[in-house]
């Protein structure tokens, strides 16, 4: 099973972009706003996993001090 990138913003915004291309195809509106949640959903990892790197880098220069 391949590891899943949790702190990678960008693996995050790549999963949004698809979410949103197969939302573009999709002519049922349900399951088109469905998809549509789904890209926000992971717009909102991809800023949480920014949040971690900076808080890490944060800790990591306190570490040096």
């Amino acid at each position: 099973m391949a590891k899943v990138p949790i702190n990678d913003p960008n693996h995050w915004r790549e999963r949004a972009e698809e979410a949103r291309t197969v939302a573009d195809e999709i002519n049922d509106e349900k399951a088109k706003q469905s998809m549509l949640r789904i890209a926000k959903d992971y717009e909102e990892l991809a800023r949480r996993a920014e949040r971690r790197l900076k808080q890490a880098e944060k800790s990591s220069n306190r570490g040096g001090q």
